[in-house]
């Protein structure tokens, strides 16, 4: 019995080591927005930069070797191809309206669609008489533009280059070619149908009802970006034990791990094939599912780019 418990204990230990040693091991990438990808094969290095949908553009200039990676790469590849966007957007319009015969009433109680009420007036100016008809997803993502509107008086929505865009827009001016990891129907499918449209909309009323903490983390992740604090942004977006209305397991995986995953199938040929600058959103760099610790353990060679 006592040598049944010493192996327990020791298996414990073990376990606790390797959990240890893992968390360490993916909590490095960090520091750094652009990150060069190498070896494992590949004759030439290849970059993945992470990417701020709403950050000016201008801020393109103080990325570290961001100007000489898309000189020096062969190919972008992006989360999607943005060049068609007013067809994209009419698409994505299209399929954010909720079914027939569902309303926000019959999801929320009274308070949370008081509290849904309130919020829309306060950020856009409208309420669920003109937003009522569109899923929460859309209300969310429109929502969320608008508040940092607010903060940043400058940001202007229908200006806006995001640094996506204009990663791909380069790389067609210099005759570069421009892949997709995936279509408008995949980023469709986890924004609106990941959960079932009530949890989204309990979800959705708690922003609005929390809508000042919203803003003021809005704020937070954009100190974080400018850092390049990677796992600052990941721990705020998934592990912030302040937020009120943090994210579901569902919609995490949904929004991570699910699409890094698929992606991952594609990008080891990708960047075999060409020297690659991979750009997409800065939380797909992030954590134990993210694209820079699962390259790393595919055998890849990952490391920042930034200044000695």
């Amino acid at each position: 019995m006592k040598n049944i418990k010493i192996f327990t204990v020791s298996l414990l230990l073990a376990f606790s080591l390797i959990l240890t040693v893992s968390a360490q091991e993916y909590t490095k990438y960090t520091g750094a927005l652009l990150w060069k990808v190498s070896g494992n094969g590949l004759e030439k290095p290849s970059y993945i930069l992470g990417t701020h949908h709403l950050k000016d553009v201008s801020f393109v200039d103080q990325i570290y070797g961001l100007k000489d990676v898309i000189d020096e790469t062969q190919q972008v590849v992006g989360e999607l191809i943005m060049s068609d966007q007013a067809a994209m957007q009419a698409k994505m319009t299209l399929a954010a309206v909720m079914p027939e015969g569902e309303t926000y009433e019959k999801m929320l109680s009274k308070d949370e669609y008081n509290d849904l009420q309130t919020g829309l007036k306060d950020i856009m100016g409208v309420g669920l008489e003109n937003m009522g008809q569109f899923k929460p997803g859309l209300i969310s993502s429109v929502a969320s533009v608008m508040l940092y509107s607010k903060i940043y008086p400058d940001y202007n929505m229908m200006s806006h280059e995001p640094i996506d865009g204009y990663v791909q827009r380069i790389a067609k001016e210099q005759s570069k070619p421009v892949l997709g990891l995936e279509t408008i129907d995949d980023q469709i499918a986890v924004l609106f149908d990941a959960e079932p449209l009530k949890d989204q909309a309990i979800s959705l009323a708690c922003f609005m009802k929390h809508r000042n903490i919203a803003s003021s983390q809005l704020q937070q992740l954009d100190g974080l970006y400018e850092k390049g604090d990677v796992n600052g942004i990941y721990d705020l977006s998934f592990n912030n034990p302040n937020d009120p209305c943090p994210t579901s397991q569902v919609q995490k995986h949904a929004l991570g791990k699910a699409r890094n995953d698929k992606w991952l199938l594609q990008l080891p040929e990708m960047m075999q094939t060409a020297s690659s600058l991979v750009a997409v959103g800065v939380l797909h760099l992030a954590g134990e599912e993210g694209l820079l610790f699962q390259l790393a353990e595919k055998g890849y060679k990952v490391e920042a780019v930034k200044a000695e």
